[in-house]
């Protein structure tokens, strides 16, 4: 084929594969491959040419704990749809736990993985296997925030949406606002939730009060159900908690009427993620709708780009989420 266009191995290669000294190529010159190319019949083969690169057509999902499993589901769904689109051959492992999935890492030798994709909320994440795999050149993708040197990331912004939730209700009237959080076994995604509440306080002119800020480890709605008791033997007349999911949302809106707080006359509630329980439940649960589509579609696409980057940089992008107002929120009640 080189022959046939007049040109060097390398001028085809570069515009078949359309990787970064594609750009230094001009255009006509890349006209004369692509007519090379239709005259002698060539057919693309996807899986040779990673092969050729020294990467496989596979790409791994790796999600650590069954809890972030169940929570990002349709993150993990709308991947697997992402992935074939882009002619990507995708396995999803769970792992157990830190351990589990340090394990997997060294098990499966993925020196040649296609890429790796990773829901990984703990500390352990940062001293994993996973940097040596990216200094090694295979491309890794963070789905949570507050990567590791090297490591890019596309995730969610929850800082911005904890702060659009929080302004939310200090724009109702309240000014005793709580935040039920999970900082100890969840602390990439719960820290960037924090700082946005911080900041829309402070931006009100509300102080930070620590005590408002309630821990809780019990996923779901249990978390929310024990957490509120916790929020008002703190501040008895606290007016409103935002959560970091759906769920807790719910379990704090079930334990409020139990503690006779009507939701949302007597006390209003924010969640996060648009979980359906949110949208079914009466009061229908205030919420931030997180992009899935969007958060699969970019991050495979960057596994993609970093595929073909002849020097790859760590890059960090933000998707926005947008605020669903329903039912769980409204005025503060009168004193």
């Amino acid at each position: 084929m080189a022959r046939e266009a007049n040109v060097s191995l390398s001028t085809v290669s570069y515009v078949l594969n359309n990787n970064a000294h594609a750009q230094r190529i001009t255009d006509t010159t890349k006209q004369r491959v692509r007519d090379a190319v239709q005259r002698l019949g060539y057919k693309f083969n996807p899986i040779g040419r990673a092969l050729q690169r020294g990467y496989t057509s596979q790409v791994i999902l790796l999600i650590v704990t069954w809890d972030l499993a169940t929570s990002h589901s349709a993150t993990a769904m709308a991947i697997s749809r992402a992935a074939i689109a882009k002619g990507f051959e995708l396995t999803v492992h769970v792992a157990d736990d830190d351990a589990e999935a340090e394990a997997f890492l060294k098990r499966r030798m993925l020196h040649n993985a296609g890429g790796i994709l990773v829901l990984w909320d703990s500390p352990a994440m940062r001293a994993s296997y996973l940097n040596q795999l990216a200094a090694e050149g295979v491309p890794v993708v963070d789905l949570l925030p507050d990567s590791p040197p090297g490591i890019s990331t596309v995730t969610p912004d929850r800082e911005n949406a904890f702060l659009q939730g929080t302004k939310h209700m200090i724009e109702l009237g309240h000014r005793r606002i709580g935040l039920i959080s999970d900082s100890e076994t969840r602390p990439k995604t719960t820290l960037c939730k924090v700082a946005g509440y911080r900041r829309a306080l402070e931006a009100a002119g509300l102080k930070f009060n620590e005590a408002l800020v309630v821990n809780i480890t019990e996923f779901g709605f249990e978390g929310g159900a024990s957490g509120f008791p916790r929020l008002l033997q703190r501040d008895a007349k606290v007016t409103a908690a935002i959560c970091i999911n759906d769920a807790i949302a719910v379990g704090v809106i079930t334990a409020a009427r139990d503690a006779g707080r009507r939701c949302p006359e007597d006390f209003s509630a924010v969640g996060f993620g648009d979980a359906p329980i949110g949208k079914y439940w009466r009061p229908a649960l205030t919420t931030f709708a997180l992009s899935a589509n969007r958060v699969a579609e970019v991050s495979v696409a960057l596994v993609s780009e970093l595929r073909q980057s002849v020097a790859p940089t760590q890059r960090t992008i933000l998707v926005p989420e947008e605020l669903i107002i329903r039912q769980s929120t409204g005025p503060v009640p009168n004193p």
